[in-house]
């Protein structure tokens, strides 16, 4: 079962899962009747990461021995695509689609939840 969530076939039907579900959100504007379900996509984005850079680093044979220089890698990963994120959203919200809920306070706890997400990765790949 570990080969599975190691394989490509699971970062990749992870990967359409999230992103079905975000899709599917903004269409039926279901972030205005849940307000959980940002979080709920920010901890998988978050989780998600952690198991694409394990895939990475396993299939290009990078081995890092000392745990807090890979959980600093793990989450330096994971804090730089939220970021990223973050500002995808923010376009998105100014440009083509107004989702709302996009201050200061949300921004700060959309990355609380990725490095969150990406710590329960991190935890679970060890």
């Amino acid at each position: 079962m570990k080969r599975f969530f190691e394989s490509w076939a699971f970062i990749l039907l992870f990967l359409i899962f999230i992103l079905v579900n975000f899709a599917f959100a903004l269409y039926f504007r279901l972030y205005y009747l849940f307000w959980w379900l940002d979080i709920t996509h920010h901890f998988l984005g978050g989780f998600w990461l952690a198991f694409l850079l394990n895939f990475y680093l396993k299939k290009t044979g990078f081995t890092v021995f000392n745990f807090p220089l890979l959980l600093l890698l793990f989450l330096g990963f994971v804090a730089l695509v939220g970021v990223l994120w973050e500002f995808f959203e923010f376009g998105l919200n100014r440009y083509i689609v107004h989702i709302g809920f996009i201050n200061y306070e949300d921004t700060l706890l959309d990355l609380f939840f990725d490095l969150l997400g990406g710590a329960v990765g991190f935890i679970l790949i060890l």
